[in-house]
């Protein structure tokens, strides 16, 4: 008995499972964490041309031994008249060692806050298009959960009309086993079933294709669909899905900039170096010496020709080109989209209405079959053909209803709604 209940408390949380808990399980799912991952390295890239700003402070050591003496640090001549007058060592040998630091500071690299500029458009674009994914993701959920609403209502359906071709069955079978009706009226029927239930079989085909999808996308095992409701309308105030190709173009620009700059503008740096210089067995006075040595320096590099840098702007304003292009081609088929989707929207939603209605005639219509059946006032053809017009009804609505949930789900993805708010 516990086992039994165990098993119906784990059904019971299959099928339990809500919309909303399904676009909360993307974030954790894998293509989640790949977006967050290219949305960190866009981040880092931003800091490392940044990074360009900073001083560069290095420390070396060197050990060299040379064929004749040379000296540790320069020395005038008049500063080595009074080393020699006095006995001391002029610091020559033939072995050096060095202690020192190296410090690069830019004062001016006019390129790089066009750089920066480039990196922070491409981490925008990132953060775009790491949102658009996550919209494109509850939009495939939404239109997988809307498809398997759709087959489990048919399923319903299908159900139903086998139901209603069973009592058809059982009061045929008492005029047959009575002698006033053939029994291939029995076959026809028996027929008719069967081809229903292959139709239930492959549906539950569809089903398990379906529910591998959802779990692919969220990492959540169901076994029926969540059910939907519209809570609020779609902010259609801009095309959204335009927004990570808008930033890219501008980084294209930006590109474009930093290598004209590059070309064209100088380079001011300042560069410092100390170094403690030590000598053995010194020239001089054969003994040991310690001298301190360095400089600062600011230096300018300007560009005069450079093939190379020529051919890179060339090439980044043909980037340019693509870029906007690419984005006037997407602008255009996203407007005609919108456009049919929007118009589509209006109509399924009459349509779903429509197809409501003609749902009630077309069961008004059957139960007037099976009493005109039951009387012989019409063949058993006639009669099957009324069974399979409110299957086809149900059938064409429930399509209906899905469509309207799939041109939703497309809408909310170029508007850039997050499903989540709108549907629950």
């Amino acid at each position: 008995m516990k086992i039994y209940l165990i098993f119906a408390i784990f059904v019971i949380n299959l099928q339990a499972v809500t919309i909303g808990e399904m676009f909360d399980a993307i974030k954790k799912q894998p293509t989640s964490k790949i977006d967050e991952i290219g949305l960190e390295m866009a981040n880092i890239s931003k800091k490392k041309i940044n990074a360009q700003y900073y001083p560069k402070i290095d420390l070396f050591a060197t050990y060299s031994h040379y064929n004749s003496p040379t000296n540790l640090r320069p020395l005038n001549p008049l500063a080595t008249g009074g080393l020699i007058a006095n006995n001391e060592p002029l610091g020559f040998a033939n072995t050096i060692q060095k202690v020192g630091v190296n410090v690069n500071i830019p004062i001016f690299v006019k390129e790089l806050s066009s750089l920066s500029e480039k990196a922070t458009h491409l981490a925008k674009s990132a953060r775009l298009k790491r949102r658009l994914n996550y919209y494109q993701n509850e939009a495939l959920i939404l239109g997988a959960n809307a498809s398997l609403e759709y087959l489990e209502n048919l399923i319903v359906s299908l159900k139903s009309t086998q139901n209603s071709l069973k009592k058809t069955k059982s009061d045929l079978q008492i005029a047959v086993n009575s002698g006033r009706t053939p029994a291939i009226a029995i076959d026809k029927i028996d027929e008719k079933l069967n081809q229903l239930d292959i139709s239930i079989n492959s549906i539950d085909i569809k089903k398990a294709t379906l529910l591998s999808t959802i779990e692919n996308l969220t990492g959540m095992e169901i076994q029926n669909s969540a059910k939907m409701s519209i809570i609020s309308k779609i902010d259609s105030n801009e095309i959204f899905a335009l927004k990570a190709l808008q930033e890219l173009v501008k980084a294209s620009v930006s590109d474009y900039k930093a290598t004209k700059e590059k070309r064209y503008y100088p380079k001011v740096a300042l560069n410092m170096m100390w170094s403690e210089n030590y000598a053995q067995n010194d020239t001089n006075t054969d003994s040991d010496v310690n001298l301190g040595y360095g400089y600062y320096q600011v230096g300018i590099s300007i560009p005069l020709y450079n093939r190379d840098d020529d051919v890179d702007m060339q090439l980044k304003k043909i980037a340019i080109l693509k870029d906007k292009t690419k984005l006037q081609n997407s602008a255009q088929e996203l407007k005609s989209e919108l456009k049919a989707l929007e118009k589509s929207l209006t109509l399924l939603e009459r349509s779903k209405e429509l197809k409501k209605t003609n749902i009630k005639k077309r069961e008004a219509l059957l139960a007037y079959a099976k009493v005109a059946y039951a009387q012989g006032r019409i063949t058993e053809e006639d009669y099957l053909v009324y069974e399979n017009g409110v299957l086809s009804a149900k059938s064409s609505y429930f399509e209906t209803v899905s469509q309207k949930w799939q041109t939703v789900a497309k809408l909310a993805v170029i508007y850039g709604n997050d499903l989540k708010g709108l549907i629950k």
